[in-house]
């Protein structure tokens, strides 16, 4: 009848499965805005085909604005050069991939910066978009690595150069430390030495003067030692720091410029600073108060073994929680620590990057939204440091409270010893000392783990930075001569980017360059013209092909040897603070005064004279002028006598005077010398005075010769060029080479298209969505249902599901009613880009192995039938049930539970995958299940499971009894027949859930309360035949069962665990899902999932946890107190959880929930066998009593006779 009822709720509750998918459009992810399309550069017509909504322009009318208002200052872009209509895949891939090569084009040398890519946005076919691949930025992951032994090796092994400074102090902590271990033992001693009634005559085997000077002289060795040991340790740190912080230093000029430019200079000063004094301050101080905490906690615990070992074991009760807290705190504080560095990390960026823009601020009046970004980041750096001092508060509190406790216990049951005689009044006082001393080397150990911790998330940051390859060795190869001069020729070179290896950006470039030759390398934004200047400079080097100088390979110059000899003049030139003369003689130490007045006079940097000092006036990079700045690089390139000469337009920010002055005054010194001059042009004036004009398209050379030549050519492309953008400057029409975003009055991108392929109105409203400009093609595309969505259509047919709707249900009266949802709006129909499906699912006929079974393979397969984990943990909680019982340890009924639960369980969870075989076959998680993968056919795993339930049963019933027999066989209906049925019509599969993995524990106290064996000696693991009743439920019964709530206790922790762990786990992995169908609360409406998650987690670790466990009798109230760490670890990541609702907290959630029930299960079976040895113990001691007191009486009585 129950089961009646919920399947007529579910019924109610019933919604779509049938769920609309998104089909691969032939342009990138609907999910990146507009301005991230156009902001590739790639020309407006292209951008348009790629527009994922219709647009109100047609292609002649997309507003572009990039005319420069002069002549001499026309720019020439990609889409400005006549294209044809067919290009091949290969050109089209280098033209769609090179947003990396245009922003080097108009930033000067900055380096790429990939798109994101949403980790569950659908993927573009190859023919649509280019692929893209993520780059390291090399700022360091932020994902967060495993605290193992190597992590830690690697942070001390920054500290090895210093191991003799280090040799000194771990000496001089280790006498110290002995020193201080000896002072309790010591006052024991002198406590027993001077007692009343004392008979003896030395102390620590020493006249009592000469045991004072002895005391006096081992004192003053322990505060040398110690004041050693903290010098010896600091001097380490500090020079550790200096060292790692010159090194770090080094490796960052080591590295290619596009590695600072991606991570930014903020980053850098973080590692610089922060990073290498937490590294340094975990190595010396760190270091040296652990290694006395370890000594002291050592030593301690074996002095107070000498003393009396029985206080010993009552003083170490108290060290496991402890320690636990201690792991499970010092993982959390490594985690926050690496993302605190981070976050200081981005602050130091973005301040960085925008005092350095401070004129930019100023002039665009954002000064309020700085100072608001600014605020934001430091609120993040405040927010994890907060959290950092919250957890820290808390976790010392909790220590403090165990330590008090244990040293009540250790004074109360110490002060029965002395009582008995068995220990002395020194004795305890030397133990009340050590117990004081370990506790705090307990703390200090904390701290120490804590600093550790923080040590290694900041030192994995700095190896990570040690660990990258430069890409262009230094110091190999042999010196160039400062003579040498020579023709530069590049032959076929193919060349790529390694973040997007995929991408080339040159294509079989052939490019001679004769010696003392002026070049102007022209042609649209992803050209390769920067990308010719990297190569030149050996930034990077090519993929294939070979640069050659002078007739040899510039790989077999030093690179350094090799940049001496190149000039470059960038389009943004940087200046150092220092002097004039320091800055054009910067990367020169060997020029003279006179040479850097010779290269400023050619560069025409006649304001210097008029400066208050000249040429040492002191300037920085914000002290001139734009064209001032560019004179003084040009003077900087001049003075070494270069070779080759690099312009990146180089007079783009003089005035028509000076760039004419400029001009001629290079044109004499380039006629009488030979230097190769390289020019990126792209301003009229540059490009006519070139001795010839290389226009590059593709990455290859598509026109070479001089201005003259190119220009005369009646259908050139070089023409072509220059005629439209003359054209558009005099019509005044705006250049198509830069599309503007889309206005505010624009319509925002729709979502995908909803298409439905059973519904033809639902065809023709998807396409009416996706825009009425959409051509012919386009919309037979939107409206063909793919493989995909077609084999999921079949699927659900084949399941004959009755209950589909192309809308889904509110909530029903009853979801709202529990959960609060009165208010809530129906959930709208989820849309989760999901994994490609390579394969449909195959009929059931024809799953049979592919490969014959061994012994081995079986038994695997049956291992994977039976979802081992899933298995081991319910097996773990019915034992569980079984300890916390009030009845003795049987160990035959132990091995008939477990023996018995196993193969139950496997039986459940093997009919389960039969039943699912179907769906599991369509996602990628499940299968690889082994009846998807066809490891072995559905009727031998049927027969394995039944095989299991027939001798798991009997084991339950003949082992134990009939009622532990009918709870598991109950189980294994309730999961395999309603549970998994369930799944694919209705939320409450979870409710099922959760009473099926509630169960596991009752069968485990009933089976105590029901065993039929009378002693633990019978051999046999179960008694046949039957011969006995059911004592828990036989009208003779008269056990003792103290307190029902036990079972209900287990039951409530056993039921309520199950959502945070479940929900969570679902959340992972709702996109397969809702590809398999399922109605999953994940899939529906992920925030009330979440909220339920928190609702249970709260139940669990407050009312039940906290309060009905020790109202159960198996656990005393101190169960509260160390319980507390793994309840509010729990709620915390269910909070969080619940907060951002996303896949990361998720994930923290599952594996919280994973650790936390063997914890809290483990705990009360430590606390019901500490309550058991308590009321043992104070047994004894009421007997001990009573004899005594019997004793007392007799000797009185004798007395009196």
């Amino acid at each position: 009848m129950a089961v009646r009822e919920g399947l007529g709720i579910a019924r109610s509750l019933v919604l779509t499965t049938q769920r609309i998918r998104p089909t691969l459009q032939p342009f990138p992810s609907p999910h990146l805005p507009i301005s991230r399309l156009l902001s590739t550069n790639v020309g407006c017509n292209r951008v348009r085909a790629h527009l994922p909504y219709p647009t109100s322009h047609s292609p002649s009318q997309i507003p572009c604005n990039n005319a420069s208002s002069t002549i001499s200052r026309i720019r020439f872009n990609s889409s400005s050069a006549p294209s044809s209509t067919k290009s091949s895949p290969n050109q089209q891939t280098q033209r769609q991939s090179t947003s990396e090569e245009s922003k080097e084009d108009e930033t000067s040398e900055k380096a790429p910066s990939p798109i994101p890519i949403h980790p569950l946005a659908p993927i573009p076919p190859p023919s649509a978009t280019a692929e893209i691949t993520p780059t390291a930025s090399g700022s360091g992951s932020t994902k967060d690595p495993k605290p193992d032994a190597a992590s830690i090796l690697k942070l001390l092994s920054l500290a090895k150069p210093q191991w003799p400074l280090l040799t000194i102090g771990v000496t001089c902590l280790s006498i110290s430390t002995a020193v201080n271990l000896s002072i309790p033992w010591v006052i024991g001693r002198i406590i027993d030495f001077f007692t009343p009634g004392s008979q003896a005559t030395l102390l620590l085997g020493l006249p009592l003067e000469q045991a004072t000077g002895a005391l006096a002289i081992v004192l003053l060795i322990g505060a040398a030692a110690n004041s050693g040991r903290s010098i010896t340790l600091r001097l380490a740190g500090q020079r550790t720091v200096a060292s790692i912080r010159n090194q770090t230093y080094g490796k960052y000029l080591a590295l290619p410029p596009s590695h600072i430019e991606t991570a930014g200079v903020g980053d850098a000063l973080s590692r610089l600073g922060q990073d290498t004094s937490i590294v340094g301050q975990s190595l010396s101080e760190n270091l040296g108060e652990g290694l006395k905490a370890i000594l002291g906690a050592g030593a301690g615990i074996a002095a107070m073994y000498l003393i009396s070992p029985t206080l010993t074991y009552v003083m170490l009760c108290i060290i496991p929680p402890i320690a636990v807290g201690t792991f499970f705190y010092g993982r959390f504080i490594r985690k926050l620590s690496l993302k605190t560095q981070e976050a200081m990390g981005g602050m130091s960026k973005l301040a960085e990057e925008r005092l350095s823009a401070h004129r930019t601020v100023t002039a665009s009046n954002t000064q309020g939204s700085e100072r608001a970004l600014y605020a934001s980041k430091v609120d993040g750096v405040y927010k994890l440091q907060k959290r950092e001092t919250f957890a820290n508060g808390i976790f010392q509190g909790a220590n403090e409270v165990a330590g008090d406790i244990g040293m009540i216990g250790l004074l109360i049951y110490g002060g029965v010893l002395v009582q008995r005689g068995e220990i002395t009044v020194g004795d305890m006082t030397s133990l009340f000392i050590y117990v004081n001393w370990i506790e705090w080397s307990l703390n200090t150990l904390a701290g120490f783990f804590t600093g550790l911790m923080k040590g290694v998330g900041a030192s994995q940051r700095i190896i990570g930075l040690h660990a990258l390859p430069p890409p262009i060795p230094l110091g190999e190869g042999t010196p160039i001569a400062k003579s040498r001069s020579g023709s530069i020729e590049l032959r076929g070179v193919d060349f790529a980017y390694p973040s997007r290896p995929d991408a080339k950006v040159l294509n079989g470039l052939n490019l001679r360059i004769d010696k003392g030759e002026r070049i102007a390398l022209v042609g649209g934004s992803g050209s390769g013209k920067s990308s010719i200047q990297l190569l030149l400079l050996r930034f990077y080097d090519p993929t294939s092909g070979s640069v050659m100088f002078d007739g040899q390979n510039i790989k077999s110059f030093v690179p350094e040897s090799w940049r001496s000899r190149i000039g470059i003049v960038p389009q943004d030139p940087i200046l150092f603070g220092g002097t004039i003369v320091q800055n054009i003689a910067y990367g020169h130490p060997n020029a003279n005064r006179e040479e850097v007045k010779l290269a400023a006079r050619v560069a025409h940097c006649d304001f210097i004279e008029n400066l208050p000092q000249g040429y040492d006036t002191i300037i920085n990079k914000n002290s001139l002028s734009g064209g001032q700045r560019q004179r003084i690089a040009i003077a900087r390139a001049l003075v070494g006598n270069p070779s080759v000469l690099l312009m990146d337009e180089a007079t783009s920010a003089l005035d028509s005077e000076s760039e004419r002055a400029v001009n001629a005054a290079l044109n004499d010194l380039f006629a009488n010398s030979d230097i190769t001059v390289i020019l990126i042009a792209h301003r009229l004036s540059s490009i006519a005075s070139a001795d010839r004009v290389v226009l590059l398209d593709g990455g290859a050379v598509a026109e070479d010769g001089s201005y003259h030549d190119l220009i005369t050519r009646r259908h050139g492309k070089f023409r072509k060029m220059v005629e439209g953008q003359l054209a558009k400057i005099e019509i005044g029409e705006p250049t198509a080479t830069d599309p503007a975003p889309p206005t505010e009055h624009e319509a925002l991108p729709p979502p995908e298209s909803a298409v439905v392929h059973a519904s033809s109105a639902s065809e023709s409203r998807s396409v009416e969505r996706q825009g009425t400009n959409a051509s012919s093609k386009e919309r037979a595309a939107i409206k063909a249902p793919s493989s995909h969505s077609q084999r999921r259509q079949n699927h659900t047919s084949a399941l004959q599901r009755p209950f589909f709707t192309s809308q889904p249900a509110p909530y029903s009266p009853l979801i709202k009613t529990v959960y609060g949802a009165a208010n809530a709006p129906t959930p709208p129909l989820p849309d989760l880009p999901i994994p490609h499906i390579t394969a449909p699912a195959a009929p059931l006929s024809a799953y049979r192995p592919l490969t014959p079974l061994n012994i081995k393979r079986l038994l695997t397969v049956y291992s994977q039938l039976s979802k081992r984990n899933l298995t081991i943990l319910m097996t773990l909680t019915a034992t569980t049930g079984l300890a916390l019982s009030p009845l003795p340890l049987s160990i035959p009924l132990l091995l008939n539970l477990t023996i018995g639960t196993l193969l139950t369980s496997a039986a459940a969870n093997t009919f389960n995958q039969i039943l699912e075989i179907p769906i599991d076959a369509q996602t990628p998680r499940t299968r690889v299940r082994p009846l998807c993968m066809r490891k072995i056919t559905p009727f031998h795993a049927f027969m394995f499971g039944l095989t299991c339930t027939i001798l798991g049963g009997t084991i339950l019933w003949y082992g134990c009894n009939p009622t532990t027999a009918a709870l598991g066989i109950g189980n294994l209906i309730l999961y395999a027949g309603i549970y998994t049925p369930m799944k694919r019509f209705s939320v409450f599969n979870t409710w099922i859930g959760a009473i099926v993995g509630a169960i596991t524990p009752l069968m485990g106290w009933t089976a105590t309360g029901g065993t039929l064996w009378p002693t633990s000696e019978q051999p046999l693991i179960f008694n046949l035949p039957f011969s006995g009743n059911d004592k828990l439920l036989s009208s003779s019964n008269n056990l003792n069962l103290p307190n029902p709530l036990t079972p209900l206790c287990l039951f409530l922790i056993l039921f309520s665990w199950q959502f945070p762990h479940f929900n969570a786990l679902s959340h992972m992995i709702r996109p397969f899902y809702s590809l398999s169908g399922y109605p999953m609360l994940s899939v529906l409406s992920p925030k009330l999932n979440s909220l339920i998650s928190l609702r249970h987690t709260i139940f669990l670790t407050i009312p039940f946890t906290i309060i009905l466990t020790p109202l159960s009798g198996c656990v005393d109230w101190s169960f509260t107190l160390t319980s507390f760490l793994p309840n509010f670890l729990f709620l915390k990541d269910s909070l969080f959880f619940y907060k951002k609702t996303n896949e990361l907290n998720a994930k923290k959630l599952f594996f919280t929930s994973l650790w936390y029930l063997p914890v809290i299960l483990g705990l009360m079976l430590i606390h019901k066998n500490l309550i058991s040895w308590f009321y043992s113990f104070s047994s004894k001691q009421e007997e001990e009593e009573d004899e005594k007191e019997k004793e007392k009486e007799k000797i009185k009585q004798k007395i009196i006779i």
